[in-house]
């Protein structure tokens, strides 16, 4: 980068720096832009270095050109049309975590447009929908603290949230009576948001903010709200309740454990539900669950609720089926299976005996066999003992 040492420029930049409040909120990876709207013929953008009274230009159009220093090469955006519109913005792609820090512009000479950016990098917490999730945040706060003197604003996406001041809580829309902040942690340094009921729309970039503009610890929260998760193991002939999660409308959709894509199952109307006709006659409501009767084990796999409102979806339940009834074979079964052993054996004696017959009589004759064989090899040595002779 370029440097220069003591101008009107790094003197101006020392002296009149903005509150932090005023500062730009970049996630680090994302874009972050610093506005900036005046007629100029040459635009220079400076940022301040690390050491006292040093300050580098990273950007300058002059002459329908546009120069970047080597470390922001691919990450300024510049357009001729904006600037000779009058936007003279300065937008930095892919913020890296040392982008944070003062940016001030100089338009044909003259310094305007100081400004801050923050670079953020984010502490992420994930909720089931309709959980409750805590966000955390803490700072130095003195544990005398009156309530009607604690103060803390909570923000999503730079909009309100929740703000704490003179002992009362204020909310931004869609967060009334789900969000709260509590003053006696307040004291103890602690001044975590608590979100009840989670929703979809909660999910967000959130950041606390003090009294004097500072931020907390962490200084920022990326909020995930995902669908439920549920697992089943069930054996054939069992019911499963599937929980639908919200209120109807909402719609089914089954996967087998081998398929590549959802379909239909059923839609839970206010007062009735639907079903492909593989379910009809199977599936029945249990106070906001879907309950599938008789398993079997072409029925594993995963069902998906989805909220027909939202089109979010909201459970994912994973269902396994295997193996028999967990009750006992039913006695008339049990009886015919007495039966047909019972024959069988019957059928199969008479064999039995048979070969027993048969085996008997081939060891005898091989009995006789061998008493002969026996004889004959006793007399030839009676005879040639008798030659000798």
């Amino acid at each position: 980068m370029q440097h220069t040492s003591w101008t009107s420029l790094g003197f101006l930049a020392l002296f009149t720096i903005p509150t932090v409040t005023d500062a730009v909120m970049v996630k680090l990876g994302h874009s972050a832009t610093v506005s900036c709207h005046l007629n100029c013929s040459t635009v220079t953008w400076w940022t301040k270095g690390i050491e006292v009274f040093q300050i580098f230009k990273i950007f300058e159009f002059s002459e329908g050109k546009c120069t970047v220093a080597p470390e922001f090469k691919d990450r300024i955006e510049c357009s001729e049309e904006k600037i000779r519109g009058g936007d003279v913005s300065l937008t930095i792609t892919s913020a890296v975590y040392n982008d944070q820090g003062w940016y001030y512009c100089s338009c044909d000479g003259k310094d305007r447009c100081d400004r801050r950016i923050d670079v953020l990098v984010p502490t992420t917490l994930s909720i089931s929908f309709g959980g409750k999730a805590t966000l955390p945040c803490y700072a130095e706060t003195d544990k005398r603290t009156v309530d009607s003197s604690a103060y803390v604003l909570w923000e999503k996406d730079e909009q309100q949230v929740l703000k704490l001041e003179n002992g009362k809580m204020s909310y931004g829309s869609g967060f009334e009576q789900r969000a709260t902040v509590s003053p006696e942690s307040y004291r103890k340094g602690d001044l975590s948001l608590i979100i009840d009921r989670v929703r979809f729309s909660d999910s967000g970039l959130y950041s606390c903010s003090l009294k004097d503009g500072g931020h907390g610890y962490p200084n920022t929260i990326s909020l995930a709200v995902e669908a439920r998760q549920y697992v089943h193991h069930k054996k054939v002939g069992q019911s499963v309740l599937l929980d639908l999660v919200v209120l109807p409308p909402v719609m089914v959709y089954s996967k087998e454990s081998d398929a590549t894509a959802d379909s239909w199952m059923c839609t839970r109307m206010k007062d009735a539900v639907h079903c492909k006709p593989d379910y009809e006659q199977r599936v029945s409501i249990v106070n906001n669950s879907l309950m599938l009767s008789k398993l079997t084990v072409a029925d594993s796999g995963t069902y998906i609720v989805t909220d027909v409102k939202s089109g979010e979806v909201v459970a994912i339940h994973k269902l396994a089926v295997a193996g028999l009834p967990s009750h006992k074979i039913p006695v008339i079964t049990a009886s015919i299976a007495c039966v047909f052993v019972v024959l069988l054996g019957a059928l199969l004696w008479p064999c039995h005996q048979k070969q027993r017959k048969t085996e008997k009589e081939k060891d005898l004759t091989e009995l006789v066999d061998k008493y002969v064989q026996l004889s004959i090899q006793q007399s030839e040595r009676e005879l040639l003992q008798y030659s000798l002779k």
